[in-house]
């Protein structure tokens, strides 16, 4: 499964217009030609950028020091997609957007997906700017840490020819980097956190707002911390599938696909048709996961990038793999009832596809893996003292995941950085959860927003990983944009939360 902290579902959002009451209005958003000098202009054709979004943007990439301990020593790039609000009197401060993973691409998935193909952040960009900016390592930074033998990793493990948690893939990727010169004790949370702040100054911003989803959210955390140590000043933060910062997120998926289940499971029983058409649900999905643990079936899963079809077996926790997406993104958790009760009647055609979509990856994932590896020092609590147990089946998962990176770190031998302690708690931050979240649940976000001053804190019903930005027919989407944009308007004040009570989770019945 290689767990990510990621954020690529479909998106949406509020049209309407929030107008602000404690935001810096008519002010003068910053010209182009008023960039500092590591900026360099590009052509938005060099990151992917649709035109629709390039006649609103000012794309480039801003060079940002390797270490920024070190302001004398190398530097790297970093792909950075200005767009300019539409509305005729923009807030001063812009919204920084920033992608999960750790590797994900922001840009590809913000700037070039969500903004021109979904409502929910143009609505965002009537009233101040956006900043797409690419995270060191990702796809549209230089260097791009990318491990085109994690491809190959994983269908050789779906095959049953290697060890899901063999570290030969990264060895070799690893070499690769070392070879081109590529100094990885740079690449980790508190460098992109400093990214941002000297992004935010090269473009000559005096103050901003920044949102993130998944990893985003730790990376959030670190930019609120840092927040007295820069010239540009943090306004607000949104959380969006918040990381807690002291866990093992992967050791605990474990517990954290069991709460999500759990809370699946619930809402099913809860709803009429769903619990007539799909009653016991919660004891099928257990009964499958043991019979195909006792005796995995033969199925055929097609690599993406060649179309080549291989045979593989699916064993239990391979069959959680493949609901895992559906957990993920939202709305189809509402079809996940209809499909364990399908496999539970011996169908399983229908996670082919998801299983076999998982045979890609174009993630930066020696990136993610430093961003993990630094921060062992964090890791203070276990997920046995902060989530309820886990199903019994489910606990060969969190230790696969948890040793497969912890072997990675062994091979990568990057400098530890001191455990994360929270500061500037003063800072003005919104926190979304999804209930069927499986990655970074409620209880993540409420134990983070215990370490701030001014949060509010929203669980949406029916909904994965990721909040802010869904589906355009759904309530929740309209709900959480119209949240956000409260929010920003005034950050100092309790966003207007009522529509929360109009969300109900919605399931697929046949």
């Amino acid at each position: 499964m290689n767990l990510r902290l990621t954020h690529l579902c479909p998106f949406t959002l509020l049209t309407a217009v929030v107008v602000a009451s404690n935001s810096a209005v008519n002010g003068t958003t910053p010209n182009r030609a008023s960039f500092g000098a590591a900026w360099q202009t590009v052509d938005c054709k060099t990151f992917d950028v649709p035109a629709a979004v390039t006649a609103q943007s000012d794309c480039g990439y801003v060079t940002v020091p390797e270490q920024h301990g070190q302001t004398q020593g190398r530097t790297i790039q970093l792909g950075v997609v200005r767009t300019r609000s539409t509305g005729k009197t923009p807030a001063a401060d812009p919204l920084f957007v920033e992608q999960g993973g750790p590797g994900g691409t922001t840009i590809g998935v913000f700037a070039n997906v969500a903004l021109p193909e979904f409502p929910e952040l143009k609505a965002l960009l009537e009233r101040r700017d956006l900043i797409f900016m690419e995270e060191r390592g990702t796809r549209y930074a230089k260097p791009f840490l990318f491990c085109p033998e994690f491809n190959a990793h994983t269908i050789a493990v779906a095959q049953g020819q290697q060890n899901y948690t063999d570290p030969g893939w990264i060895k070799a990727c690893h070499d690769r980097f070392k070879t081109q010169g590529v100094n990885l004790n740079a690449f980790n949370t508190r460098e992109n956190a400093a990214d941002v702040y000297f992004v935010a100054e090269t473009l000559g911003y005096r103050q901003f707002n920044f949102y993130g989803v998944s990893y985003g959210t730790l990376l959030g955390q670190y930019v609120i911390a840092q927040a007295d140590k820069h010239k540009a000043k943090l306004r607000s933060v949104i959380m969006d599938g918040v990381v807690r910062p002291d866990v093992d997120f992967n050791l605990a998926s474990s517990h954290t696909i069991s709460y999500a289940l759990r809370n699946l499971f619930h809402a099913c029983a809860q709803d009429q048709k769903c619990s007539q058409a799909y009653p016991g649900l919660e004891q099928k999905f257990l009964t499958i996961v043991d019979q195909l643990n006792q005796k995995p079936i033969p199925i055929t899963l097609t690599i993406p990038s060649s179309k080549k079809a291989i045979a593989a077996k699916l064993d239990g926790s391979t069959f959680v793999d493949g609901i895992m997406p559906y957990l993920y993104t939202t709305p189809h958790g509402g079809d996940l009832p209809k499909q364990i009760f399908a496999a539970s009647q011996g169908n399983f055609d229908w996670i082919t596809k998801r299983l076999s979509n998982s045979l890609k990856s174009d993630s930066a994932k020696e990136m993610y893996h430093t961003v993990l590896c630094v921060r062992a020092k964090s890791i203070q609590v276990t997920p046995s003292q902060v989530l309820p147990p886990p199903y019994p089946q489910l606990l060969p998962i969190g230790v696969r995941e948890s040793e497969a990176v912890t072997k990675a770190c062994d091979i990568l031998q990057v400098e530890q950085k001191l455990p994360f302690v929270y500061e500037n708690p003063e800072i003005p931050t919104l926190v979304f959860n999804g209930a069927y979240d499986p990655m970074t649940p409620q209880p993540y976000g409420e134990a983070v927003a215990k370490n701030l001053k001014t949060t509010y804190v929203y669980t949406f019903p029916g909904v994965g990983h990721g909040a802010l930005i869904l589906p355009p027919d759904l309530p929740a989407a309209a709900c959480s944009t119209q949240i956000a944009a409260d929010f920003l308007a005034n950050p100092k004040q309790t966003p207007d939360s009522r529509c929360l009570t109009q969300i109900k989770p919605a399931f697929v019945v046949e």
